[in-house]
């Protein structure tokens, strides 16, 4: 008997080819979809969540008080102190500041390692699998050293040849590898290539008198919590220590899970948690419609196949009979767009790990995809069983000649009217992206980009490649940087004194310490006064600084100077720096354009030519044939051992910077195209089903005579009136939710009625040209031949 049902079956799904198609690839492409989404997530949101006692790890953060800026580093005297006055915190353990530094083992050489400096407490918090080596307290001297897998393999070939061999650096002549720890694993911020106990931090600390300690940020803490602790309650408690004590008045403390640390303070990842948590929503909801799409064309054949299961019914076949029949149906269905949707992840997940740098594994994307599967058809079962019951007994009592029950429309104007909705949605949501992604890229950034380079050198001679660099034909000019690039969340002062300012002001400041030539080369405006001069840099404590300063239009606003020239500034920059400003410059965007623009202030750069961040002007449209000249310049000073450089065009670093922008265009972009595919087709396939059991009622009309334009009109109402309803609650769930997307930039469009309208007008096209030749073709009919055929 199940042979012979899904023989029946299969004839079906050639019988009925468009529906069967549209059915199974849209349930396959949401499947594919909402399992990319929903396992992002999950990886993204289980970041150190597989240590052993992640969920009592937390990390201390503090907030600045007057500016809101969040910061990881604290005073290392504040972990003490905790673990003292708190019975909650069992432990403690730090991070200190990393100090880059080559690595030598004889001849070999590996440049700047990720190393971490960390306390002894560091892997009983997060333990490390040990390939060989010491196993338990693992790091117990400064001249102990852990190192990963890779990094062996790079000195050593194996794991085994590094345990026991001594490692020189820029710091220590003398650091005996003691264990050789497995890689960290992706999903965690505790990535390195090797471990060593800090001695820089702890040694400046004892240098320090204890009110000093609590100033000096460099220090990330996490603490371990006891079990039992209410965190709610405890972060009360510690949230105004400092301040209560005046230990550190500027700042307040917050505690966070070590599984959301990666998207509190990553402000530099391309994707953010929200981008995320959008993808996987979107996800889910494009699986709704095409669910509810997969769902509303199985019922809808179905009812089309009357006369097949009245013919059934007469010859004998029961009413459980034929549900297994349609049942099964449904069943193997889900089961061919499973298939499809592994098919189809199988082909996609080198890609979709590629472009949105994640490293999900196959096993969990398929695992959740068996999972989403069964969900689907779980659903499916319950939701068909009662319509296909309803069937039954309709064509049954067709059959014994009593009356057919009026068949009820509800699940298809519901159905209809959810994917129209969702398709709705992602369409405005589509349009007002690309009206902000549009903004974006075309603001004006207050400099000009085109043919302007920027280079990241961490090479030995630096000096000697910017000498080479300058001497290029190809290069106009070279900008020395320091550490100046345009970013996310860039570094910044908020203890920056100036006559007049008040005594609870804090704002961040952007200092540039750049050469002279940089307002030329990124052709800012000089508003007022001079631009910066050589004769500018004086002798200081340590080295030379600038004695002058240029600032910007908002930072002379927020210092309240009309006229800012001759004006003094001091600020902490390595050494306590006096500044007086001769010239005041146009506002540019020295960030990228998720900040507002800041108040800059630009020095003179006194390292001359050794820098890490460098700006080269060519010619717009020869900026390929620059950086191949730079290349070429870097590998005549460059030592085998040195990094490469990274060279950009600026106009690729702030491409970078909106890759989220892009990306969340595209997702909706491409989500609005296949939602209106997908309903446009089963649109088609609902309303030609729907027409043609109605063959008799227009017939009845026209005899009647009702002319083929009422009948038009008529059935077009009927569509165009769930569309209404799917656009009202739509498109304010699409305003609701992309108002506040757009609260996060602080250059953002304005969301106008016109683009209601054009987004209604859309659909109403869409909705008329997909029915109207099925309604032509029925109004056109003649009566008689209907009726005959009935």
């Amino acid at each position: 008997m199940l042979k012979h049902y899904i023989i029946i079956a299969i004839r079906n799904f050639f019988k009925y080819k468009l529906q069967t198609v549209i059915s199974i690839t849209g349930l396959a492409i949401g499947l594919v979809c909402f399992a990319y989404g929903i396992n992002w997530l999950k990886y993204e949101t289980s970041y150190d969540g597989f240590y052993p006692r992640s969920k009592q790890i937390y990390m201390l953060y503090g907030v600045d008080k007057q500016t809101g800026k969040k910061t990881e580093q604290l005073p290392l005297i504040l972990a003490r102190r905790l673990k003292q006055d708190f019975p909650e915190v069992i432990e403690t353990t730090q991070i200190y500041g990393k100090y880059a530094s080559d690595f030598s083992y004889n001849e070999k050489r590996v440049p700047n390692p990720d190393e971490v400096f960390i306390d002894e407490n560091f892997f009983s918090f997060f333990p490390q699998k040990v390939i060989c080596g010491r196993q338990d307290n693992i790091l117990q001297s400064l001249n102990d050293i852990a190192i990963t897998r890779s990094f062996a393999v790079k000195l050593f070939g194996t794991p085994e040849e590094a345990f026991n061999k001594v490692l020189s650096s820029g710091y220590e002549k003398s650091l005996r590898i003691v264990s050789v720890l497995e890689d960290t694993p992706d999903n965690s911020m505790f990535a390195g290539e090797a471990f060593e106990l800090d001695r820089h931090a702890r040694k400046a600390e004892q240098e320090i008198p204890e009110a000093n300690q609590w100033m000096y940020l460099n220090t990330k803490i996490y603490l371990l919590l006891d079990k039992n602790t209410h965190i709610d309650a405890f972060e009360k408690k510690i949230t105004d220590y400092t301040s209560t004590h005046k230990y550190n008045e500027t700042i307040f403390l917050k505690l966070i899970p070590i599984t959301d640390v990666r998207h509190t303070f990553g402000t530099e990842l391309s994707f953010n948690l929200t981008y995320i948590r959008t993808f996987a929503i979107t996800g889910f909801l494009l699986l709704l419609c095409v669910f509810f799409n997969f769902i509303n064309l199985q019922i809808n054949r179905t009812y089309i196949r009357i006369r097949e299961m009245k013919l059934r019914s007469a010859i004998g076949a029961g009413k459980k009979d034929l549900i297994c029949l349609l049942l099964l149906e449904y069943s193997l269905m889900i089961f061919i767009a499973t298939l499809l949707a592994w098919s189809l992840m199988e082909v996609t997940s080198p890609l979709f790990r590629h472009v949105f740098h994640t490293a999900i594994g196959n096993k969990d994307l398929y695992a959740d995809m068996i999972k989403i599967s069964l969900f689907s058809w779980i659903i499916t079962i319950l939701i068909s069983l009662p319509l296909s019951l309803r069937f039954i007994r309709t064509s049954q009592l067709l059959v014994s000649g009593g009356v057919a029950p009026h068949r009820k429309s509800w699940f298809r104007k519901i159905a209809m009217t959810t994917q129209l909705g969702i398709c709705v949605f992602f369409l405005m949501c589509a349009f007002i992206l690309l009206k902000q992604t549009s903004l974006m890229k075309n603001k004006n950034l207050g400099f000009e980009k085109e043919g302007l380079i920027q280079i990241t050198m961490l090479n030995d001679d630096r000096d000697g490649t910017a000498h080479e660099i300058v001497s290029l034909p190809i290069v106009k000019e070279l900008v020395i940087a320091s550490f100046f690039s345009i970013m996310h969340e860039p570094f910044s002062l908020t203890e920056v004194e100036w006559e007049g300012k008040g005594p609870n002001t804090k704002v961040n400041f952007h200092i540039l310490e750049v050469s002279k030539n940089f307002l030329s080369t990124f052709q800012i405006p000089l508003l007022k006064g001079r631009e910066l001069e050589d004769t500018d840099l004086v002798k200081g404590t340590r080295r030379l600084m600038s004695s002058k300063a240029l600032i910007n239009e908002e930072a002379a606003r927020i210092m309240g100077y009309t006229d800012p020239i001759g004006k003094k500034l001091s600020f902490w920059n390595n050494q306590q720096q006096d500044v007086e400003i001769v010239g005041l410059v146009k506002d540019f965007q020295s960030t990228s354009l998720r900040n507002p623009i800041l108040p800059v202030i630009i020095i003179l750069n006194p390292s001359q030519w050794k820098s890490y961040f460098y700006y080269a002007k060519v010619n717009p449209g020869n900026e390929e044939n620059a950086i191949k000249a730079i290349r070429n310049a870097y590998k005549k000073h460059a030592f085998p051992h040195d990094q490469q450089p990274e060279i950009t065009t600026v106009n690729e670093v702030l491409k970078e910077l909106s890759r989220s922008e892009d990306a969340s265009l595209q997702l909706f972009s491409l989500l609005a195209i296949l939602c209106t595919l997908i309903s446009i087709f089963g649109l088609y396939s609902i309303s030609s089903g729907n027409i043609a059991q109605r063959r008799k009622e227009v017939a009845v009309r026209k005899v009647m005579g009702a002319t083929s334009r009422a009948i038009i009109s008529m059935f077009v109402r009927e569509y165009l009136s769930i569309a209404l309803i799917a656009k009202l609650v739509a498109l304010p769930l699409a305003w609701l939710f992309m108002h506040g997307w757009l609260e996060q930039y602080p250059y953002r469009i304005s969301i106008h009625l016109w683009m209601y309208i054009t987004i209604l007008l859309l659909t109403i096209i869409l909705i008329i040209s997909t029915v109207l030749y099925q309604t032509l073709k029925a109004s056109e009919t003649n009566p008689a031949e209907v009726i005959k055929s009935e």
